[in-house]
């Protein structure tokens, strides 16, 4: 099997064909055998089968920007692949059965969330409660768990990152790209996703018995409100990242946000400033959307147990799909690293609302 995958370790141990006897002229170069069925063995393998798996799935996501490229509809390609991007992250694992069902609620619920937010005005009374309904989503997602949980967050990300996000041809067009994207996603996600061997972890919504999900509930909406009224006074096309920073570090429990808030927050702030430096290539799309597939390719390879690695990317390509640049390459990096900071500092106000973990 490693072979297989390693044809160039093969090639190198070879003997050699034409060899003389002599050990000085013949000595090939050194590589270290690996025992088959050992541990390197199989991890090499799962190396392979990983990378495999991370490729085809960062090249499915920027397919719809290239073909847009290439056909002359940029920003309707952008946005497919932003609706790609968030459904293809959205699974590390696939249940054994019953994915299609899954994946097709997925897209479909992260598109009416992206869809809702292109729909409204920024500081409007639909925005406010958009983002109220996106908050509370998010909280229930959390609480229940399982394998919708992730898609659900997204779809709130996608909500707040979609408002004033309206390409030629309006909402209609803005929505059905963003659909047309993770049905795209859902293809490839269905067969490079590898199945779970148990299924995620699940909890008990009890809003009306438990005071501590009462409580996350009301500093989900809190976040949720004043980063959507502080974005209505601050400047750029990405306002409403503050709001989705600030959710984005948001758990049940005070340790649980704590945590969060530190494996997070460094990844999530040097990921704005990589979004700004990408984006501020977008006059040139082809490299555009080479360093967003790139970042994809990275971000699946590294997996989303390191955490700071991984908010990195994820922060650093949410906030490369924006249709144009609102300034200097230093103007827009500056504007997503306070931004961001802006969020984490408003999850650390609502922090004395959030329960203590309960003790095992």
């Amino acid at each position: 099997m490693l072979d297989n995958l390693w044809p160039a370790y093969r090639f190198a141990n070879a003997p050699d064909a034409t060899s003389t006897g002599d050990a000085a002229c013949d000595r090939q170069p050194s590589f270290p055998r690996v025992k088959a069925g050992s541990r390197l063995e199989m991890r090499l393998i799962d190396f392979g089968g990983k990378g495999r798996s991370a490729a085809i799935m960062a090249l499915a996501i920027i397919a719809p920007w290239v073909a847009g490229i290439a056909a002359g509809e940029t920003a309707h390609g952008m946005v497919a692949s932003f609706g790609a991007y968030l459904l293809g992250v959205s699974f590390p694992r696939l249940p054994p059965s019953g994915r299609v069902p899954l994946l097709l609620s997925s897209a479909i619920a992260i598109s009416l969330f992206a869809t809702l937010g292109a729909s409204v005005s920024l500081g409007s009374g639909l925005f406010f409660a958009g983002a109220v309904i996106a908050a509370l989503a998010q909280c229930l997602g959390e609480l229940k768990g399982g394998y919708l949980r992730l898609p659900i967050a997204l779809g709130a990300l996608a909500y707040f990152l979609s408002v004033g996000q309206v390409p030629a041809g309006g909402i209609p067009a803005y929505g059905l790209s963003f659909l047309a994207g993770t049905l795209w996603a859902g293809i490839f996600v269905s067969l490079a996703i590898p199945l779970a061997v148990s299924p995620p972890e699940s909890g008990r919504l009890a809003l009306a018995a438990d005071s501590g999900q009462r409580r996350f509930a009301a500093g989900m909406v809190g976040v949720a409100l004043a980063g959507s009224g502080l974005a209505c006074f601050l400047p750029g096309s990405h306002p409403c990242w503050l709001p989705a920073a600030g959710l984005r570090v948001m758990k049940p429990t005070r340790q649980q946000t704590l945590y969060r808030m530190k494996a997070r927050g460094l990844g999530t702030t040097l990921g704005a400033a990589a979004g700004g430096l990408i984006l501020g290539l977008s006059p040139i799309p082809w490299l555009h959307a080479a360093l967003v597939g790139g970042l994809v390719f990275t971000m699946l390879m590294i997996g989303a147990k390191k955490y700071a690695p991984w908010s990195f990317c994820l922060t650093a390509i949410a906030l490369a799909f924006n249709l144009q640049a609102d300034g200097s390459v230093l103007e827009i990096t500056a504007n997503r690293v306070l931004l961001t900071i802006g969020g984490i500092a408003l999850a650390a106000l609502i922090l004395p609302l959030l329960t203590n973990a309960r003790k095992s």
